[in-house]
């Protein structure tokens, strides 16, 4: 599955989650009958969006790599508000419902927080050359490449090459996120313009050398 695709049905399905919550903490605090009679009739729907949700949130964690601290935290806020929520509902604690909804609030606040800010890997980052368009290259890069190559570039998902090792130059990189290889990997040419390919594959040379004016 693309990852981009896996990360839309993974927010759609956080949305839900979360508006879920919402409805059946406000409930349980304006009427437990409501609440009661909520719950019976989207026992079902809720089961698979909880699934869905742990499920694209579980691999994406799995197949990109690279993961952040804040992301961990974020993982752990997810895992404890999800035990404490049954148990608040079927308690009908108040307390505890509104402590599993600012956790799970919180984890979704710190998915916000590091969504527009794409990981760059210790090597280019410390190069001194973590510029506009690197930050540019390394969000093409995650959004289109990192499912199977990692975040990182040495994730070997469906036999990827590793990135940090490719004998590849700058003008083959090019050519490559330009017309794929055949069975193996897509090319990009509809999908992403001259200027991202560009940085996209400055971004993918800089996984195995030093940042560097091309030439």
């Amino acid at each position: 599955m693309d990852s981009n695709l896996l990360a839309r049905i993974h927010g759609i399905s956080v949305m839900l989650f979360l508006l879920t919550y919402v409805i059946k903490t406000i409930l349980l605090f304006t009427s437990k009958d409501m609440l009661a009679n909520y719950s019976k009739k989207t026992k079902v729907p809720e089961m698979i969006i909880s699934t869905l949700f742990l499920v694209t949130g579980i691999w994406l964690f799995v197949i990109v790599g690279g993961i952040k601290t804040l992301y961990i935290i974020k993982l752990v806020f997810v895992f404890l508000s999800i035990p404490i929520a049954i148990v608040a509902f079927k308690k009908q604690n108040k307390g505890l419902a509104l402590l599993s909804l600012v956790l799970i609030v919180g984890a979704y606040g710190m998915a916000e927080a590091g969504k527009n800010k794409p990981f760059i890997p210790a090597k280019v980052a410390l190069s001194g050359n973590a510029t506009a368009e690197n930050s540019t290259g390394a969000k093409l890069y995650f959004e289109n490449c990192a499912f199977c190559h990692g975040a990182d570039g040495k994730k070997l998902y469906r036999g990827a090459k590793d990135l940090t090792i490719s004998p590849f130059a700058y003008d083959d990189i090019v050519q490559m996120v330009r017309e794929g290889s055949k069975g193996k990997m897509p090319g990009y040419t509809v999908t992403l313009s001259d200027d991202e390919i560009a940085a996209v594959s400055k971004f993918v040379q800089n996984l195995k050398t030093p940042m560097g004016p091309q030439e």
